[in-house]
């Protein structure tokens, strides 16, 4: 196929812009899939032989790995196309997972972990800037709500087809990453058949609704990307924010099921009960609030008041730590829910404010800025992942809580900075073929 006919020159709207958001946030949920290995570890362990200590640090440098990864696939789908970095770094990220179930040593089993993170970190680098592609700023924050769908999704999805397969494969680790691997050849080929870029000229164009438009799409701003976006204090609001959210965010991830089993005394069984309330409302809520944000034409009041509502049920959280296993379970299960709740408020928004505010600074910037979000926010997970066992190890999970209590604040602080959202927008006079260049953001 030639390279005019995998371009898209007209903006998809209705039925034919849902699949094709559709299959973006498929493309997110397989990758998310890919190297899901919670539900089979302990057997993964025994079999290599690993501890678990090993198996830490190995998680902690793949995080590295995809941080670096996934700013430089930032810096590729802008220059090259979404696409076009997507579709072949999908079918490699499947034969990384091939490699993977292969393992037969542990130093093995580091070289595909690696490797799986490096290449799924430049295959979603496109995810997002994609997902702004093909969604016009009425519907923004709703679009990035559902793409967020897809690492949770496939969370559950893995602990489902270990507990329906393990019986049926002998209980092997191997068998489930073989069907990661299918799975993500399957995936990669719908995406391959499914999806294509927007031409460069319909890229560069603002959208506010499916066939609203706001500048030529023409002409972009001279110099590197990267350095005009760090010039906008707006822009590290952004970016600060999200990564101290993240501390919090990968605590619950990586030992929520610990903190409450330990702390608490509650069973694991319970324990994981709770963290799947935990997310299921954080997921339920992000749809609402992204609605109602799409609605308004409102970014900041979700960001700010998500966060501070955040950090004063987090604060009770600790506060109601100190009376350790008398606390009810009923209780905890309703200060989680309500701080899932409220963080569920910012992830639409921020998405959607962060890449309003990226095209107003250059419209072709969309990759280079997600990128350095996540290079950014996968540090702080780093950090988070490898002090959280030596904060509790110097006092308890409650120590550690208020240094995740203490970065949400954070987040609630840095986000006042954040753009208010798409409102000047809205007030310069909109058409279908609108000939005006972008207006220039201000340096906030």
């Amino acid at each position: 196929m030639s390279p005019h006919r995998r371009l898209l020159h007209e903006y998809p709207t209705g039925a034919r812009r849902r699949v094709l958001l559709a299959v973006v946030v498929l493309a997110l949920f397989i990758s998310a899939y890919e190297g899901q290995l919670a539900p089979v570890l302990p057997l993964l362990l025994s079999d290599l032989g690993m501890s678990l200590a090993t198996y830490g640090q190995i998680t902690a440098l793949s995080l590295l790995f995809g941080a670096v990864s996934g700013y430089l696939g930032g810096e590729l789908v802008d220059r090259i196309g979404r696409v076009r970095v997507l579709v072949p770094f999908m079918f490699l990220s499947a034969a990384a997972c091939l490699f993977m179930a292969l393992s037969q040593s542990v130093e093995h089993f580091i070289a595909a972990r690696i490797l799986l993170a490096f290449v799924e970190g430049v295959a979603m680098a496109g995810t997002q800037p994609l997902i702004r592609d093909f969604t016009p700023r009425m519907g923004r924050a709703q679009a990035f709500a559902f793409w967020s769908w897809g690492p949770a999704g496939a969370n559950f999805f893995a602990a489902a087809v270990a507990a329906l397969t393990l019986d049926l494969f002998g209980g092997s680790w191997r068998a489930q990453i073989l069907l990661m691997t299918c799975t993500a050849f399957v995936g990669a080929v719908i995406v391959a058949l499914t999806l294509r870029d927007l031409s460069p000229q319909l890229r560069r164009t603002i959208r506010l609704t499916e066939r609203t438009t706001r500048g030529s799409g023409g002409a972009v701003p001279a110099g590197h990307p990267l350095r005009l976006l760090l010039r906008h204090r707006v822009i590290w609001a952004h970016v600060g924010a999200m990564s101290l959210l993240y501390v919090f965010l990968s605590t619950m991830n990586a030992y929520g099921q610990t903190l409450l089993a330990e702390h608490f005394g509650v069973t694991v069984r319970t324990a994981s009960a709770i963290v799947m309330v935990f997310w299921a409302s954080n997921l339920v809520a992000s749809l609402v609030f992204a609605r109602l944000s799409d609605r308004t034409q409102r970014r900041k009041p979700f960001l700010v008041g998500g966060g501070v509502a955040a950090t004063l049920l987090l604060g009770v959280f600790v506060l109601t730590m100190g009376a350790g296993a008398s606390v009810p379970p009923a209780l905890v299960i309703a200060l989680l829910t309500a701080v899932g709740i409220s963080l569920g408020t910012v992830f639409g928004p921020w998405m959607a404010s962060f890449s309003e505010y990226t095209e107003e600074v250059h419209p072709d910037a969309q990759g280079v800025a997600f990128g350095l979000s996540h290079f950014v926010s996968r540090l702080f997970i780093f950090v988070a992942v490898l002090l959280a066992p030596v904060v509790v190890a110097a006092g308890d999970w409650r120590l550690w809580t208020v240094v995740t209590l203490v970065t949400t604040a954070g987040f609630a602080l840095v986000v006042t900075q954040v753009q208010g959202g798409p409102s000047r927008a809205r007030r310069v006079p909109v058409s279908a073929p609108t000939h005006s260049e972008p207006e220039r953001a201000p340096d906030a």
